[in-house]
């Protein structure tokens, strides 16, 4: 599994709310433009990107920034409490 942050700035208030209702299939939101998303690898990374496609504007932003597993179990929230994990989630 891979879990990446996917942040994203999209003017439009339907494409961002779509946009966001997506990502919850594959995690977790930690902020309002910002998921925690577990994906098993990157093919499904790509399809997702493909996705997301029909929801950006000329203007928009979206970036997936990956996590690795060192990483993640380096982080930390603001009470230096471990940031969860997760498994990949699909729903259908």
């Amino acid at each position: 599994m891979r879990l990446y942050l996917a942040c994203f700035d999209i003017e439009d208030d339907k494409n961002r709310r779509k946009l966001g209702h997506l990502f919850l299939h594959y995690g977790q939101r930690v902020q309002y433009s910002v998921f925690e998303i577990s994906l098993k690898d990157e093919r499904q990374l790509d399809r997702l990107r493909a996705q997301c496609q029909r929801y950006i504007a000329p203007g928009d932003s979206l970036y997936f920034y990956w996590i690795t597993q060192q990483g993640a179990a380096k982080s930390k929230d603001v009470d230096g409490n471990p940031i969860a994990q997760y498994p990949a989630v699909i729903v259908l």
